[in-house]
């Protein structure tokens, strides 16, 4: 019965999906809640451009084969709307990475966002480094904070998976006195971002990013699907207690 349950879900969830995805490519009329970090993610790219410096962007230590990969799915897609905008002027986001699965998506990264400006040039292997082992935190924070202060970066944008070891990325970027955006969802990650700075993604908000930076229809669709089940499952919970409270 359970697992009868939890397939009737998934094939509603689908059809939802799949319903909500051919409304939006007719009519285009979903209006995304407005969230300050995507605004000055946006912002950035456009200091980078104008400046001709590099924005560093570094996409944590999930792997794509981890719980964690929801989490660096959405990071990659927050690099894919940065690659197509930076590098029509020449000015691709320095990458750094912490795990062996996201080092080969970076590199795809930036160059399908070549391909899409019908650039066919060999990408600079320079600009997606692999910095440590996703075994040990802290030796990858102390190798991207030495990449930061190596490198004259224009921004610093933190998304993935990070734990209490943001803290030493973070203040390298604080000694550089440049704008950071951070987005994670691990708690602990999330509690020392909000030291650093005022421009954190928390949890769900850095989940949404491909609905926020690429926008198509799929992606603007999933959003509004899991606002739906959230709503749903808020309501099963409530009634569920509201039932026992009666009976008991």
């Amino acid at each position: 019965m359970e697992l009868f349950g939890t397939l009737l879900i998934i094939v509603a969830a689908a059809l939802l999906l799949l319903l909500l995805t051919l409304r939006q490519k007719r009519n285009g009329d979903v209006e995304l809640r407005p969230l300050p970090a995507y605004n000055q993610l946006k912002g950035q790219m456009g200091k980078a451009i104008e400046s001709g410096s590099r924005l560093h962007v570094t996409l944590g230590q999930g792997g794509l084969h981890t719980a964690a990969s929801a989490t660096s799915v959405a990071a990659l897609s927050v690099l894919d709307g940065l690659a197509q905008d930076s590098l029509i002027s020449d000015a691709a986001p320095l990458v750094t990475v912490g795990e062996g699965t996201l080092l080969p998506a970076g590199q795809d990264s930036l160059e399908q966002g070549l391909k899409r400006i019908n650039t066919y040039l060999p990408l600079d292997a320079n600009l997606v480094q692999f910095v440590a082992h996703e075994s040990d935190n802290f030796a990858y924070a102390v190798g991207v904070a030495s990449i930061i202060k190596q490198n004259r970066v224009v921004g610093n944008v933190l998304v993935g998976r990070f734990g209490p070891e943001l803290a030493i990325i973070g203040e390298a970027g604080q000694q550089q006195a440049i704008e950071q955006i951070i987005g994670t969802d691990d708690p602990v990650g999330l509690a020392v971002a909000t030291t650093i700075s005022d421009h954190v993604l928390v949890g769900e908000e850095h989940l949404a990013a491909p609905a926020y930076v690429k926008g198509g229809a799929v992606q603007l669709a999933s959003l509004q699907v899991q606002d739906i089940l959230r709503i749903v499952a808020g309501v099963a919970v409530l009634g569920t207690a509201i039932y026992h409270l009666l009976s008991g």
